[in-house]
This record gives C-alpha cells, sequence and structure tokens, in this order.
C-alpha cells in the first residue's frame, strides 16, 4: 500500500475524509481542442481512459455508494485503496463518452443530473445537449452507474445586492425586483421546494428515489443540508477537498479542471495538495467608500490593482465604519437590522474581490460597540475607572451581549459570500478587567467568594484561575459565534488578532485575557500583531531595534510546531506615531526577516490605495 496513503487511511475520521472522491464534468472527443478551450473542468476521452489506467496500476479501486453506504454501517468491507468517481451535470457525454470507459473498466460512478435542464428542450448554450431519461435508465440497469440530483434548478447565479452583483443561488439570499432582501424563511422555503420538485421529477422519470444530492458549485448551508436529509437524500456532495467534514453522510471531492496529468490525479489520490501561504491585505472600506457610485467602483479597482500589485491572496475586510479611529463602532458596512448601516456595500465589495480570485474575511468587532453596553450592567468594568482598557466594551460575561454579537454575526454569514472572519482585538479583558454583575456573578459561582481587588491581590493562586476563566469566556464565545457564522457559510475559516506581548511575555496572560497556545488550537489563523513602532514601544522595549524585536517574535512564535502554518505575521504599514507610511524598503527589510525566520504568512494593515507603493 502507498505509505502516504496508508498514513492518511489510518487517521480518525473527523481528522480527515479517508476517501478520495473525484468531481468530473464533461468528457470530449480526443480531437475536440475548442470545448477544451471554452471550458476548463472539460477533458478528454483520452485524459480519462489515463486516469482509470492510473487507477488500476496503482492498485486504486472505484467503490459504489452502496459499498461506501455498507462500509459505514458496519456491514461491508473496502478494498485497500477505494477512490469514487462522480460526474457532474448531465451532458449527453456521460453516454456516448464515460459511460463506455465505465464499461471498459467495470468501475462505479455517480451521475449528478441537473433536473431542471431534463425538464426542457432548451438546456444552457454551455451545455448543449443533454442525457436521455432512457440513457439513464440504461446505465442505471447496469449496475455501474448511480444516479443523484444536483437539485432541479439551484445550478445557477442570483442576484445578491443592490449592485447587481450574482452569487451562487443556494447560499445567496436574493435581491428581488422591489429592491429589498427575501427574508431567511423565503430563502429556506425556495431551497426546500427547488429540492422536493426535483425529487418529484426524478421519481416520474426514474420510478424510484434517488437518495444522493450533489450541491451545484460544492456551496451549501447547514438547513439545505438539513432539509435534503428530511426529504430522503441519504448522502450528499460538496467540494472543497481541505475543508474537513465530520458527518459520514457528506463527501467533499477534488475537482477535476484543466485537463490534469496523471501525476496531478496520483497526488489528489494520497491526499497530498500544496498549501498556498497567505499573503494577505487588510483593507478599510473607510478609505475606498464614496457615496458617488462613480468614484466608489474606480476605488474598488483601485484597490484590486493595489492588492495584485502586492501579490496578496486574502483580503482581511473591514466590516464596521470608524473614520476617526476611537476604536468605536456605531456603524457598519453589511446589511443588519440590529444596528446603523452606513452603507450597504460589504457584500458588493467582497464580490468583487473574489471575483478578481482574492479570499475575503470579514474582520469584525465583536465587543467595541456602544450600544451594546446602553445598559450600564452590559459593560466592562475595571476595578478603577482610569484602569479600563484603551476600547470600549461591552462585557462577554451578559447573556444579552453574546445574542447581541450572534446576530450581527448571522447578518454577516447570511448576507455576504464571506471566506472567513478575522475577530478583532476588541476581544480582550486587562488584569483590572471585568468587575461587571454578570462577571462577579460568574466570579462568584466558579470560586464561592467576592470579585475583589483585595481576594485577587492577597491570593496569587486565585487571581490565575480568574485570569484562565477569562481567557476561556472570550474563546468559548467566539466558538459560539463561528457557529452561527458556519450554520450559513460551512466551510469559512477562522482567524483572530493577538497582541505580541501574549507571545513574547508568560505572564502577559493576566494583562490580555489572552493564550496563544490556544489560538493555535482553536483558529485556522493566528494573527499576530507585529508593529514594531507600536508594539516593542507600549511593551517598553527599548534594548533592541525594531529589526531585532521582530526577528525574536517571529522566532519565538514558531516555537509552537502548529504556528509554521498557522501563524500570520501582520506588518504595520503607517507609523501612526509620526504618521507616516512606511516606505517599501523598510517594509522589504521586515518581510525578509520574517521570511528568515521561516514564517510562512504575512499580512500587512493599513495598506495605502492610492500610493506607487
Amino acid at each position: 500500500m502507498n505509505s502516504i496513503y496508508a498514513e492518511k487511511v489510518g487517521v480518525d475520521w473527523n481528522e480527515t475524509q479517508k476517501i478520495p472522491v473525484f468531481c468530473y464534468h464533461d468528457v470530449v472527443d480526443n480531437n475536440n481542442t475548442k470545448a477544451l478551450e471554452k471550458d476548463p473542468f472539460a477533458i478528454t476521452e483520452k485524459r480519462l481512459d489515463e486516469h482509470f489506467n492510473l487507477l488500476k496500476k496503482e492498485g486504486f479501486t472505484p467503490i459504489s455508494i452502496k459499498q461506501y453506504e455498507d462500509y459505514i454501517n458496519g456491514i461491508g468491507n473496502l478494498p485497500d485503496k477505494p477512490v469514487l468517481l462522480s460526474f457532474d451535470d448531465g451532458r449527453e457525454s456521460m453516454y456516448t463518452n464515460i459511460y463506455p470507459l465505465l464499461k471498459k473498466y467495470n468501475y462505479p460512478a455517480v451521475f449528478a443530473i441537473i433536473l431542471s435542464y431534463m425538464d426542457t428542450t432548451m438546456p444552457p448554450a454551455d451545455i448543449n445537449k443533454m442525457v436521455t431519461w432512457n440513457q439513464l435508465r440504461e446505465m442505471k440497469n447496469s449496475g455501474l452507474v448511480t444516479i443523484a440530483s444536483h437539485t432541479y434548478s439551484l445550478h445557477n447565479f442570483v442576484v445578491a445586492n443592490r449592485y447587481g452583483d450574482r452569487y451562487q443561488n443556494v447560499s445567496t439570499i436574493w435581491w428581488s425586483d422591489n429592491n429589498k432582501y427575501e427574508t431567511e424563511k423565503d430563502f429556506n422555503d425556495r431551497i426546500a421546494n427547488d429540492i422536493l420538485t426535483g425529487k418529484n421529477l426524478f421519481y416520474k422519470n426514474m420510478g424510484y428515489n434517488s437518495n444522493i444530492l450533489v450541491w451545484p458549485f460544492g456551496v451549501y448551508t447547514q438547513y439545505s443540508v438539513n432539509i435534503a436529509k428530511e426529504l430522503g437524500y441519504d448522502y450528499q456532495l460538496m467540494l472543497n477537498d481541505d475543508v474537513k467534514l465530520t458527518d459520514k453522510s457528506c463527501l467533499n471531492r477534488y475537482i477535476i479542471f484543466d485537463n490534469p496529468s496523471n501525476r496531478e490525479i496520483l497526488a489528489m489520490l494520497n491526499h497530498i495538495s500544496k498549501k498556498e501561504n497567505v499573503i494577505a491585505g487588510q483593507v478599510d472600506i473607510d478609505m475606498i467608500y464614496n457615496e458617488l457610485p462613480e468614484q466608489f467602483e474606480r476605488n474598488i479597482n483601485a484597490t484590486i490593482d493595489k492588492l495584485n500589485a502586492m501579490d496578496v491572496n486574502v483580503v482581511f475586510l473591514q466590516t464596521f465604519a470608524d473614520e476617526d479611529g476611537d476604536g468605536d463602532v456605531n456603524e457598519v458596512y453589511f446589511y443588519t437590522d440590529k444596528m446603523k448601516v452606513k452603507a450597504d456595500v460589504f457584500s458588493h465589495i467582497t464580490i468583487k474581490l473574489k471575483e478578481a480570485g482574492f479570499k475575503v474575511y470579514a474582520w469584525m468587532p465583536i465587543l467595541s460597540y456602544p450600544w451594546m453596553s446602553e445598559n450600564p450592567n452590559n459593560a466592562i468594568l475595571a476595578s478603577e475607572t482610569d484602569k479600563l482598557g484603551w476600547y470600549k466594551r461591552a462585557t462577554p460575561f451578559s447573556p444579552q451581549v453574546r445574542e447581541y454579537a450572534k446576530g450581527l454575526v448571522k447578518d454577516l454569514a447570511l448576507y455576504a459570500p464571506i471566506d472567513g472572519i478575522l475577530f478583532q482585538d476588541d476581544l480582550y479583558m486587562n488584569d483590572f478587567e471585568d468587575y461587571s454583575i454578570y462577571a462577579k456573578d460568574i466570579f462568584r459561582k466558579n470560586f464561592g467568594k467576592e470579585l475583589t481587588v483585595e481576594n485577587l491581590k492577597n491570593d496569587k493562586n486565585l487571581m490565575q484561575k480568574w485570569t484562565k476563566l477569562k481567557t476561556k469566556t472570550l474563546n468559548d464565545f467566539t466558538k459560539e459565534l463561528i457557529d452561527v457564522a458556519k450554520y450559513y457559510r460551512p466551510e469559512i475559516k477562522t482567524a483572530r488578532n493577538i497582541y505580541p506581548a501574549v507571545i513574547m511575555e508568560p505572564q502577559a496572560e493576566e494583562w490580555f485575557a489572552q493564550n496563544y497556545n490556544d489560538y493555535l488550537d482553536l483558529y485556522d489563523y493566528v494573527v499576530i500583531m507585529a508593529y514594531p513602532e507600536m508594539e516593542r514601544e507600549e511593551d517598553g522595549i527599548n534594548n533592541m531595534s525594531n529589526e531585532e524585536w521582530l526577528e525574536k517574535l517571529v522566532t519565538v512564535s514558531l516555537k509552537n510546531p502548529k504556528a509554521q502554518k498557522k501563524a500570520v505575521f501582520k506588518l504595520q504599514g503607517y507609523d501612526w506615531k509620526n504618521n507616516i507610511w512606511i516606505n517599501d524598503k523598510e517594509q522589504h527589510k521586515r518581510i525578509n526577516i520574517i521570511k528568515d525566520a521561516k514564517g510562512l504568512n504575512i499580512a500587512q494593515y493599513p495598506i495605502n490605495i492610492f500610493d506607487n507603493q
């Protein structure tokens, strides 16, 4: 058995999907080069034959969904090196080009059909001609082909906002013709009705119900997964092979594109994928939003040009308005009914950035909304007024505050197609915080004492326990928020800002209620605020240069093995002390320091969109 594959198979299911699953689309005649030029997901018959021969040569055995079902139910075994083959959409090539090769090799496969295209005489031009019901019945009766639903009419893009941007149907709240968003209920009903319509059409023509649903573009929500199960779909196929799924009835797939070579297929079979290092730009919508539509669009285009020039692949995009820079969030840039919206532009910018090839993370504060603490009981309090931290924050110990924040995260995830969330650095409590009534109540319940300065001062062990509880409270709060976001965007990644002192000084957890090792366990990325001009001075470190401080930060950060892939070193692009932008020469020097110290992931904030650096 291939050693890499054997290693992966030995891992618990919750860590990785054991069985490689391939997603093919159209398979064209060998001399149809124009089809390959027009469709990057098409491959030739010859190339598919080569792939099938590779499976045989390397000892991989394609399995059917029924074999997989028996395996997970404990009533059947799988071959040593199983693989599952699937073909999407339902073009005529399923019967003319793919089915003959399946028969040649005796390989089973799943064929996913866009059912609305079977219900019309004019499928879209890119589909051209669909397989017929008679052909599907013949292939099903062969025992090699299992027919799946690719939904009835969700394999398309719909209008997502007032700007006319279009995004995948299954995960997008429609912007309707009467200039408003559909309700969440209407959204969910639309998905459920489509699945039911497809189910009925399938039964009418095939005489039985399919138990496999294949999500268009690999996009889904937790609601869509749940309703599909309720309607009888026992198995669901997605995409995105790098996302871990714990539900064995859902399978991720490697998408086949650009006519891949055998070498590329072998890498997929062995679960080997090259992970791109993060090069992130943190972008202020404050800087690019303009009430004049033409200027706003020019600013978005300038942002994209600047990010491309910086070789950025991930954008941390501001969700909130903070033009005065005081950290108080009174307005946001995404649609919500929870607070004032300065301009509903976040989804528009997000879609434009994604169309340009960037992953977009919503950079989002959680506690620094003044309206959350209009009730004084909901505000973080300090033992003394002058000991409060630099952000005005609501207390994470308040159930009401937690519900407020969940509502904001829900609206963000529901209305914008984000790839991730970056939690703002307002998620902290200093060593003099929190003395709110909710914090005092939690303290009393956990330690059987009153929360007082004297009790903490006289019992260092108690202070350590309280610090750990504050840290855990903030961490658990983010986990609740992630669960909310993942209901609507199940495959989003997570990141959280952290102060360098927490990494450099072991006792700093007490100062911030942040713990670096916890972060590395909890989030996909930890964004380290590597701001020499700001952090070095604030921490009173005067015995080393900016360069020495940065090198030490990277070195210490990478001592934890998980940090190699997860730590993102975010450099400051602006010197707030001297009110000047940091020049290219200096920034490149700092980037080289990070790279020389083996740091892989780099970000910058802020970015001067309109300069030529």
